[in-house]
């Protein structure tokens, strides 16, 4: 189900700026991967893919130079997201911040299995799947990175623009609880579980299922916040 009034290039164009605004994985002058590449990604058509850009462009987030393909704006500094980032990350506890996903995650993982697109649905699994790799393999940033980019393909999923502006808080959340679960490579091989099991539930389209599962996982990290005290 897409949310009313916005179609599939609108979801596109908000994944591409999550991944500019949320994951850094495109910094400011940094070029995108090549138009075949990057929709086949996404899951996407290639048609879908430019009217995505070309929604971007019309924001001043992307630019396109003709020969060379399409970068983020040396121009554009987020700054949509960057009051409500600059609150998340001064003077909030990390029981705050995780008491903050435990109201917000949980129905976020109800309205993804509803509402969520099969194209959707690929890229959380994808995102599962390497989330495990790097819970088994990586460093405690690549864990941080990881975790988040898995629970941002969820929260992209609602469709929702305020859910969209709630990610920096949620970010900074996943990665402090990050920070302590690496401490504990038994700790990260329980939350594997969790993230299957939350799949197979959006996946089923089970929404009461998801909600729980992810209710269960946060409620687990803020347990183990606890006790580092």
């Amino acid at each position: 189900m897409i949310k009313k009034g916005r179609v599939l290039s609108e979801n596109v164009a908000e994944e591409i700026l999550s991944m500019i605004n949320f994951e850094k994985r495109f910094l400011p002058g940094s070029r995108l991967p090549n138009e075949t590449d990057f929709s086949n990604e996404l899951n996407v058509s290639r048609t879908t893919f430019r009217e995505a850009v070309r929604i971007l462009v019309d924001r001043g987030v992307l630019v396109i130079k003709r020969g060379n393909g399409t970068f983020v704006n040396s121009d554009y500094d987020g700054s949509d997201t960057a009051e409500i980032n600059k609150i998340a990350k001064n003077g909030m506890s990390e029981r705050d911040l995780n008491e903050i996903r435990l109201f917000i995650e949980p129905e976020a993982a109800y309205l993804a299995a509803i509402r969520a697109t099969e194209s959707e649905i690929k890229r959380m699994c994808a995102c599962c799947e390497e989330l495990e790799h790097v819970l088994r393999t990586g460093n405690t940033e690549e864990r941080q990175k990881a975790e988040q980019k898995f629970h941002l393909s969820i929260a992209n999923s609602v469709h929702n623009e305020f859910m969209d502006r709630l990610m920096p808080v949620l970010f900074t959340a996943i990665g402090q609880t990050m920070l302590v679960l690496s401490k504990d490579d038994a700790l990260c091989l329980e939350g594997i579980g969790d993230h299957k099991a939350i799949m197979e539930r959006i996946k089923k389209r089970d929404s009461d299922g998801a909600r729980t599962i992810m209710r269960f996982h946060i409620l687990r990290g803020l347990m183990v916040l606890e006790n580092e005290k």
